[in-house]
């Protein structure tokens, strides 16, 4: 009798017939855009895990709302929360505590390698219009319902004039990978920090300028929900935005902390 060979089995569950393949994930003509903005930092210490802290007061965060329009699993939409964070050594970090997407193999990925705490949630990347018969206007609207009629965000962005890159720098991301116990009274199966480190090449224009605009955004929160906390973003004074079409790798992680070897003190 054949039995299953884990090692030759494929990359991802369910074995044998896996949902995605090994790292990097390859993604060309990502459309994005970050909203920059500082925001009220104690609420949001409720989701940083030990062994971070919120780098600054008021905190430095961005959302950013994410058209891939082709990647290593298909197209799909996205939008997530940074929230600049030091770790003890004080080495600067984006810390990515809420995500959302609309398909099923990136919320896979994202949750069982980096512990990216993906939900599926209902996305609308739409520009120039809020809806059908609605005059076009200069906005792109985008839109985060879960479920469908309950709005968690809105952000918007109006484009304003060409932004040079040097304008954007960032920091690794980093992650919160908690896998539970399978058993009653066992240790959890991960319990990890994760850095994930990788350059984008925005793509370019017909003259050669880089897709890159600045201008202006808006970030607004809509309903009240524990189970999608995204209300704890309070006193939002938005600083900048921009809007790019990039290509990059999504790499393996890093692990930056193992607390079930170093547990938090």
């Amino acid at each position: 009798m054949t039995h299953l060979d884990p090692a030759a089995a494929g990359f991802s569950m369910p074995l044998g017939a896996s949902l995605y393949g090994p790292p990097p994930f390859e993604f060309r003509d990502a459309e994005q855009v970050s909203v920059c903005f500082t925001a009220a930092a104690d609420p949001l210490r409720a989701l940083v895990p030990p062994g971070l802290e919120i780098a600054d007061s008021p905190a430095q965060c961005e959302v950013r709302i994410c058209n891939y329009r082709w990647s290593a699993f298909g197209p799909f939409r996205e939008s997530y929360l940074l929230i600049k964070v030091r770790d003890q050594s004080g080495s600067l970090f984006w810390y990515l505590p809420l995500i959302f997407t609309d398909s099923e193999a990136p919320l896979a990925a994202g949750r069982e390698l980096w512990g990216y705490q993906k939900k599926l949630a209902l996305m609308n990347w739409e520009w120039g219009s809020s809806g059908p018969g609605v005059p076009p206007n200069e906005l792109l609207s985008f839109t985060v319902e879960r479920p469908r009629g309950s709005r968690i965000m809105t952000v918007t962005f109006a484009p304003e004039r060409q932004a040079d890159p040097a304008e954007r720098s960032g920091y690794p991301v980093v992650s919160y990978r908690y896998l539970p116990p399978s058993e009653s009274g066992r240790l959890p199966a991960a319990d990890e920090l994760i850095s994930v480190h990788y350059s984008k090449t925005l793509q370019k224009s017909a003259d050669g300028s880089p897709s890159l605009w600045a201008g202006r955004g808006s970030v607004s929160i809509g309903v009240r929900s524990d189970l999608d906390p995204w209300y704890l973003l309070t006193e939002i004074d938005v600083t900048g935005a921009y809007w790019q079409i990039s290509d990059f790798a999504l790499p393996a992680g890093v692990v930056l902390r193992d607390y079930l070897q170093d547990p938090a003190q």
